[in-house]
């Protein structure tokens, strides 16, 4: 309850420009375009606007109906996903799916591939790899062909 009501401590702000630059900061270095030096200059900017909205508080007028609440929850919430998604962005060496890193512009080998999993671990995000298990179609077969096959 105290991280719900966190807002209320603190001396209400403007959250729509900690949301515009947020939102620049995830188009301009996290979108599909990336590099690791755009990555990193994102995570440094996401942090200090998360360290600038938990110091940004909101008007304690009512808790029913507070518009003001829930777009500082949401905001929050934005925040941290976002340095989770930057973070895994970075961890990821390989340009496969919608996202391109330019610094790192192959797809890598098909059948070692790996999710990138992010974790909360004693109140840290741990980013890891994991293999992908190919257990329906593996790299390189067919549904279609055993299909025609058996038919």
């Amino acid at each position: 309850m105290s991280r719900a009501l966190h807002p209320f401590r603190c001396k209400p702000g403007n959250l729509n420009a900690l949301r515009e630059r947020l939102l620049d900061a995830m188009w301009d270095d996290v979108g599909v375009m990336r590099d690791a030096a755009g990555l990193k200059r994102a995570i440094e900017t996401l942090a200090a606007i998360e360290a600038e909205l938990l110091s940004t508080g909101i008007a304690d007028d009512d808790h029913a109906f507070n518009m003001g609440w829930h777009d500082w929850l949401n905001l929050r919430s934005l925040t941290e996903v976002s340095g989770v998604i930057a973070r895994a962005a970075l961890r990821r060496e390989n340009s496969r799916g919608a996202h391109f890193r330019t610094d790192f512009p192959e797809p890598g080998e098909l059948a070692t591939s790996t999710f990138t999993v992010a974790r909360l671990h004693a109140g840290e995000i741990e980013i890891t790899d994991e293999p992908v298990e190919f257990t329906h179609v593996k790299p390189g077969e067919s549904l279609i062909e055993k299909r025609v096959a058996a038919e």
